[in-house]
């Protein structure tokens, strides 16, 4: 049939687009969860993105461990590393400057100097090469489809954990005694503190949950790609940044929406557009939304964002 390798083309571009915005989906949740809670826009997301992709390829090379406990201790480690930058420069900052934009810019400020840190460790032990966990970790299989569009089990495992992740988190802040401290903290931390909501446990816990999801989203790619880079952390930080202005700061249901409207968008142009626009299409849909509707498509009232 004539229209078949067409009708094939193009879902296979759209299953690109669902798993290219599922991953991004994951690791817009954790940068948007942190800026709209604690004011925080955490450059070194990205880096914490591929420090979990590092942690799984060296925990898993040797044949140390399996698949499901290296996901584990990855993400452990990843929320520790973003709960070290809380610790140790953020609340710093917050408790020294009485100016909130002073404060914001200067967390700007430390958080690229932890992700100069964290990619320079990263580089430094991979030798500034791709690297990525041995494929005996995650057996991949692949399911053709229609024509010549296929989808592998690794893509439709990140597919399901990112919804239900988006989901999960949705519920607990919205449904949760935690995740009503985190709103509460989002729309005034001091008189939450007032009110005996302990500000210091939130901050903490909201950058452990947002480095964790930060590393689900690296040790899913670099399982789905066998191979990562520093760089791409900086790439989907980049888009991250576009998701949030577009769905809205602190809007989990935003974040969502706007990842896979800007995966699909991204998809479209490198299939059937010059490629070169790709990371200009982001860019062009925060310009639209600024001009339409800046507090973001999907945005809520301030005392909601988180």
């Amino acid at each position: 049939m004539p229209g078949a390798p067409a009708a094939g083309e193009m879902l296979q571009q759209l299953i690109n687009a669902i798993v290219f915005g599922s991953v991004l989906t994951l690791f817009a949740l954790g940068l948007s969860l942190a800026w709209g809670t604690l004011d925080v826009l955490n450059l070194a997301h990205g880096a914490v993105f591929i420090f979990a992709g590092y942690l799984t390829y060296e925990l898993t090379r040797q044949g140390a461990l399996s698949f499901v406990p290296a996901l584990i201790v990855s993400m452990v480690g990843a929320g520790a590393a973003t709960v070290a930058l809380e610790v140790l420069a953020f609340r710093f900052i917050r408790t020294r400057f009485a100016n909130k934009r002073q404060a914001e810019l200067s967390m700007l400020v430390a958080s690229i100097g932890g992700a100069i840190i964290i990619d320079q460790v990263v580089s430094n032990e991979t030798g500034a090469t791709t690297f990525g966990p041995p494929s005996s970790i995650f057996k991949v299989r692949e399911y053709h489809l229609t024509g010549s569009a296929g989808i592998t089990n690794i893509q439709i495992l990140i597919v399901v954990v990112a919804v239900l992740a988006a989901v999960g988190l949705d519920q607990w802040v919205r449904r949760s005694r935690q995740g009503r401290a985190v709103r509460a903290v989002a729309y005034d931390p001091v008189t939450s503190g007032l009110l005996g909501v302990n500000v210091s446990f939130v901050a903490i816990s909201t950058m452990f949950v947002a480095g964790a999801l930060a590393g689900l989203a690296g040790v899913l790619l670099a399982v789905n790609l066998r191979a990562e880079e520093v760089a791409v952390g900086q790439d989907y930080l980049l888009t991250a940044f576009a998701i949030l202005i577009v769905g809205g700061v602190g809007s989990v249901r935003g974040a969502v929406l706007a990842a896979y409207l800007i995966a699909i968008a991204e998809t479209a142009v490198v299939a059937y557009g010059p490629t070169q626009w790709r990371d200009g299409i982001a860019f062009l849909l925060i310009l639209l939304v600024l001009l339409v509707r800046p507090q973001g498509l999907f945005a809520k009232a301030q005392f909601q964002r988180a």
